[in-house]
């Protein structure tokens, strides 16, 4: 039960957040003031915009049906004959959330006159290859993987460059991507260099999966782990309060007095002992939502050091049973002054295709190699050594219905597909946050070659170097986005030199 329980919160909240965008939040009860303070203000512009007749299937001639693929465009300096196009590359989300995310993107674009795109990931957003029925089956769902949606983005940049943009035959194209985008700017690299001269690839987990060298199943945990302690908190004082709250929720005075304090609604009563798990639960699972997101960009900067004071300041007994209440204070929502946080309805959570999407991604070639090693090392409950078939468990429960089955579990074709070494990659920078969760994922190696892979260990939590410049940024981050921004000026360049070369020689 503790498994099924953990792996449910992990893919069902915990994973849609991946995208490094609020779109995970799919909890009404969670406190939506935590949204990017740059969201109200300086919106982005851009249109709306279709690019008819994308193949269903780019890789065999069975099904010959077409859809519309949705994509943002803004074209305010695209001035110039062959100025750069700037892509942002579609994750498991609605476009609309990308603009306000990428605000590094809108920052630069002016310095090289260039056009900015966002691409919607298909089965996402409204690019719903069969409509409300692309959810239906596994015949229709077979056809969301990274390697169509790559295949969708490489026709979306031709047709750009040869029919929407004016005098963009040879323009140089710059990819961007956080998260899951990150890993197809990576392979989309590697894979259409002849389309793509260059890419940003943000906290990308690109080696986060079985048997790749080096990478530590149980690092996810272990880096919020080394987050709270980093504010203070250490791994026992935090079990030091579950210990406490379990202590109490087995008298009904101690009952009492935990509904009370914590302000716990009708429907979220601790009646019985074991109840004292759900309120454990609703802190665990949020942990790592902080430690992504541990900048200076939210409602509350730093939820982690905010969290943690709950339980530094903690002295008597008391005080140490309620030291997540800082944490509930600000994530959860409060309705009547009381928080629900278990025995939520089904209308509580906010539906969308975007969640079956993801998970059905996960089920299929995103296969992490996630698990915890539990106390006294953190504070979740023991999951190692990682097994594939427990996931495999879930996926057949969850997807059985539309005719999954395990022969479409494949744990190991995104590193057979895509390689999980980019030591002769070229034109990539790689960026991985120091309280990011899923750095112990991302590629961590700089090369020396031409053109060579570059990467930059952030200050911040996930793709904090791809937002929008503030004047409360680190002087890390200030850096990194400079010589971000250098890299992309050197393969702007070296594509135009490239292209009038081989021009002069015809």
């Amino acid at each position: 039960m503790k498994f099924k329980l953990f792996l449910l919160i992990f893919n069902l909240f915990i994973l849609p957040l991946f995208c490094f965008k609020m779109t995970g939040m799919k909890n009404k009860r969670l406190n939506k003031k935590l949204i990017f303070e740059q969201n109200k203000v300086n919106t982005p512009k851009y249109s709306e915009e279709w690019f008819d007749n994308v193949p269903i299937d780019h890789y065999s001639y069975l099904n010959s049906k077409t859809f519309k693929l949705r994509y943002l465009i803004n074209i305010d300096y695209f001035k110039q004959k062959n100025a750069p196009i700037f892509i942002v590359l579609g994750d498991e989300g609605t476009i609309e959330d990308d603009p306000p995310a990428y605000g590094f993107v809108y920052d630069i674009a002016p310095l090289f006159g260039a056009a900015i795109i966002f691409a919607e990931h298909r089965f996402f957003g409204k690019t719903l290859p069969f409509g409300n029925n692309s959810y239906l089956n596994v015949e229709n769902m077979g056809y969301l993987s990274p390697e169509q949606a790559m295949g969708d983005y490489a026709l979306l940049i031709k047709y750009l460059k040869e029919q929407r943009l004016s005098n963009a035959n040879k323009s140089p194209v710059i990819a961007f991507g956080g998260s899951y985008a990150g890993m197809l700017v990576a392979w989309m690299r590697v894979k259409f260099p002849h389309l793509v001269d260059g890419g940003i690839a943000a906290s990308a987990p690109v080696r986060y999966f079985e048997n790749v060298p080096f990478t530590i199943d149980s690092s996810y945990h272990d880096i919020i782990a080394k987050d709270f302690l980093y504010y203070g908190c250490t791994t026992q004082m935090i079990l030091k309060t579950f210990d406490a709250i379990r202590q109490l929720a087995n008298t009904s005075e101690g009952r009492k007095f935990l509904n009370e304090n914590y302000k716990l609604s009708p429907l979220s009563q601790i009646n019985v002992p074991s109840d004292s798990e759900h309120l454990i639960n609703a802190f665990t699972s949020i942990m790592d939502f902080m430690a992504m997101w541990n900048y200076n960009y939210y409602y509350i900067p730093y939820p982690v050091n905010v969290s943690c004071q709950g339980f530094v300041s903690a002295k008597t007994s008391e005080q140490i049973a309620l030291a997540l209440l800082p944490t509930f204070n600000l994530i959860y929502v409060k309705t009547n002054n009381t928080f629900q946080l278990w025995n939520w309805d089904d209308d509580e959570m906010e539906e969308d295709s975007d969640r079956y999407g993801w998970n059905w991604l996960i089920c299929t070639e995103l296969v992490f190699t996630n698990c915890s090693r539990g106390p006294p090392f953190v504070v979740f409950d023991k999951t190692c050594p990682f097994n594939e078939k427990d996931n495999l468990k879930y996926c057949l429960e969850n997807f059985s219905k539309f005719g999954y089955n395990e022969a479409l579990f494949r744990p190991n074709w995104a590193t057979t597909n895509y390689g999980y070494d980019f030591t002769t990659a070229t034109n990539l920078v790689f960026t991985n946050g120091i309280f990011d969760p899923w750095s112990g994922g991302g590629w961590r190696q700089t090369t020396t070659n031409v053109g060579s892979v570059y990467s930059y260990i952030t200050d911040g939590g996930h793709c904090y170097d791809i937002r929008r410049a503030r004047a409360d940024d680190t002087q890390s981050i200030k850096d990194i986005r400079r010589l971000e921004t250098i890299h992309i000026g050197e393969w702007i360049h070296q594509a135009k030199f490239k292209i009038t070369n081989s021009t002069d020689g015809e």
